[in-house]
């Protein structure tokens, strides 16, 4: 009786969840509907496909240029609160986007959104892969929550990155698990477009030594760097960096608006306000950098061995905090939590641990997560995404700690029984 009601109960569930990606698809035609879908990240990586096919590429950084085209893009009647949302992702990026720009904005936007999908249904066909021995109710249950997350939401809307770098942390870590380093290090260097989400996963490399891996990204990272250069010019990536530094400091300008943000950066600007900025960048900074250092020990002394339930752990904890310590962190960019939260559920579930509260914690994410941003907003103190990705770091934290102390009692016995 309890099986066929927790089987009828996880269909419901199910259905649930692709009506509410229905609801988001409504969501996506309505704001194309009311010509708001000009108001998204697309628009900054479309100007910066724009300068690069003007031939204007070597200043692609220049502020008053980016303005320029950007409001000849949009025309009359349009135009961001700071006048321009800046292109602020690395320059071969706007290699990419230099042919999308041949189009009109709106038909590019459609265009991209197309691509996006089929990188969707690519993400779900790898976690299929990664799901490997779940039964079909779990494999179920994990798709249509991926599709209820509103971060995907948010991705389609603005015609973000976020699916597009989580299909590459997936593709790392598939790599890592089917002894494919080298390849590992190329998917790290294409989820580089976005710099902050592939931070740590490459400390996770270097801690474990894993020079393969290393030498596929940096040859992936130098093709990148030596073609970009030779198209836009030598000074373009001291450009780039040097642009990544005067943005990191900006609040509630210039499209980065902290507060809205689900990392510890954002709880700190909701709780201290954007006045003190300042500090909030250094403790912000300060964790990271802390953040870094546990990563590294995590990774130096722990072994290596990718086949281990304790390696999914290990690298689900590294993913989720590194979203929380990320500098920065928009809603949508959230989407990358998917992947450490699978590796979690198949940890426990390779363990012989109960799933169920797991399960029921993660199942009520999307309804949360829609609660925390259309409801609850920030009257908490702390964004309700970031409360739970605490509660579930934590949660992994324990696991962490209870794995180790197992390894180390297995160890002890080990050696008195040959004594």
């Amino acid at each position: 009786m309890n099986a066929n009601w927790g089987l009828r109960l996880s269909r419901w569930l199910i259905v649930f969840h692709l009506a509410i990606a229905l609801g988001y698809m409504g969501l996506l035609i309505k704001a194309a509907l009311e010509d708001l879908l000009w108001q998204a990240d697309f628009t900054a990586f479309y100007t910066g496909g724009a300068i690069v096919r003007q031939g204007q590429g070597s200043q692609l950084y220049d502020l008053d240029l980016q303005t320029r085209v950007q409001q000849a893009i949009l025309g009359p009647g349009r135009m961001f609160y700071d006048g321009v949302l800046p292109f602020n992702n690395p320059p071969h990026f706007a290699l990419v986007m230099a042919p999308l720009s041949l189009l009109p904005l709106g038909l590019a936007f459609w265009c991209w959104t197309v691509l996006q999908v089929g990188i969707l249904v690519r993400v779900v066909q790898r976690l299929r892969l990664l799901s490997t021995g779940w039964n079909p109710t779990e494999r179920w249950l994990l798709f249509s929550a991926l599709l209820a997350f509103f971060p995907l939401c948010m991705q389609f809307l603005h015609g973000a990155l976020s699916i597009f770098v989580l299909w590459c942390l997936i593709e790392f870590y598939l790599a890592l698990r089917q002894d494919k380093e080298a390849q590992a290090g190329v998917w790290l260097a294409l989820a580089a477009v976005k710099p902050q989400a592939m931070m740590f996963p490459a400390l996770v490399i270097l801690a474990g030594r894993r020079w393969r891996a290393l030498a596929g990204a940096s040859a992936a990272g130098g093709l990148i760097l030596g073609v970009t250069s030779a198209l836009l010019g030598p000074s373009i990536w001291p450009d780039y960096f040097h642009w990544l530094a005067v943005t990191s400091s900006y609040f509630d300008h210039f499209g980065v608006y902290p507060e809205m943000m689900y990392n510890l950066k954002g709880t700190l600007t909701l709780l201290w306000g954007a006045e003190r900025a300042s500090l909030i960048q250094a403790v912000s900074m300060g964790a990271m950098i802390a953040g870094a250092a546990g990563i590294l020990a995590l990774w130096v002394w722990g072994r290596w061995v990718p086949h281990q339930p304790a390696f999914d752990l290990r690298l689900a904890l590294m993913l989720t905090l590194g979203v929380l310590l990320s500098p920065h962190q928009n809603p949508q960019d959230s989407l990358t939590l998917v992947l450490p939260v699978a590796l979690f559920y198949d940890y426990l579930r390779r363990t012989g641990q109960p799933t169920r509260p797991l399960t029921a914690f993660l199942l009520t994410w999307p309804v949360l997560s829609l609660m925390g941003h259309f409801a609850i907003r920030d009257r908490l103190g702390i964004r309700l995404p970031v409360a739970l990705m605490v509660v579930l770091l934590a949660w992994m934290g324990v696991q962490s700690l209870s794995a180790m102390t197992h390894h180390k009692r297995h160890k002890v016995l080990t050696r008195d029984a040959k004594g």
